[in-house]
């Protein structure tokens, strides 16, 4: 069978750069032994992002433990509610045993 790396990918939506939220994450988890791959945060255009007409999105990996990705989901999706932002995980681990 082949391994895959343990990972779960998390897409949020909302105004990530123009409220900081990127350092929320990372204070909330730093502490957990997990770690953020590969974070992209986009935006429709500057002047809409940071002026907050358009909302930015951001996707990235965690990688780490199951479990100590399950306890790091949770604090950010307390980061998503706290500021109104949308969000979605996918677990490619999961994924996998699925098919």
């Amino acid at each position: 069978m082949e391994m895959m790396e343990p990972k779960t990918e998390i897409i949020m939506v909302g105004h990530i750069l123009e409220k900081n939220i990127i350092f929320e994450v990372y204070d909330r988890i730093k502490d957990i032994p997990v770690d953020v791959k590969h974070c992209e945060i986009s935006f429709t255009t500057l002047k809409e992002g940071i002026e907050q007409r358009k909302p930015s999105t951001m996707r990235c990996y965690l990688v780490g433990p199951k479990e100590e990705r399950e306890k790091a989901i949770e604090e950010i999706k307390k980061i998503a509610e706290k500021y109104d932002c949308g969000i979605e995980t996918i677990d490619y681990e999961e994924m996998w045993r699925r098919r």
